[in-house]
């Protein structure tokens, strides 16, 4: 199947802006950087690898996303959790329907989508929750390990359940 590898999908759109949206785009960035506020919606999508949209030649706008799941799901998303988002986004292009109702929503998207020529995913069968957590766990066992070469019997297995306490979301 195109755009993806194991559990991980790629999408990628290409847009033609109105006149105007470049500086649309210029203040909605600017924001999105500086207003930390604005980005615990979509921290919280925590199915999403990357995601960053980049102006082309000064009047497209390129949209590019790896994420878990499936294409629909994504979209899905993005119309309910982030609809303000997509709409100061997306607005700034031509032809743009709105995130909500997401079928048209889905249209521009699949109207505008290109397909990728070759897509590599470092971990394909993990999702991003659970490269996120793999990385705690290994930073919690060095901790643990580090502090558990000196402990004696007893003490190494009330540091070992601690350790456990410590991950137990992760694992």
């Amino acid at each position: 199947m195109a755009n993806v590898a194991g559990r991980a999908t790629a999408i990628t759109t290409l847009t033609r802006l109105k006149p105007g949206g470049r500086l649309q785009l210029a203040v909605v960035f600017w924001v999105g950087r500086h207003v930390t506020a604005t980005l615990r919606k979509l921290q919280a999508l925590s199915f999403i690898h990357y995601a960053r949209w980049v102006v082309v030649d000064g009047d497209h706008l390129l949209f590019e996303s790896n994420f878990n799941g499936t294409w629909d799901q994504y979209i899905d998303a993005f119309s309910e959790i982030v609809p303000l988002r997509m709409k100061a986004i997306w607005g700034s292009s031509h032809g743009f329907p709105g995130p909500v109702p997401v079928g048209p929503f889905k249209d521009y998207i699949r109207r505008h989508e290109l397909r990728a020529n070759h897509y590599w995913s470092a971990y394909p069968e993990a999702t991003t929750t659970e490269i996120v957590s793999a990385g705690n766990v290994a930073a919690a066992f060095g901790r643990f390990r580090t502090r558990a070469a000196a402990l004696e019997p007893a003490a190494f297995a009330a540091a070992w359940k601690e350790f456990l306490t410590e991950v137990q979301r992760d694992l």
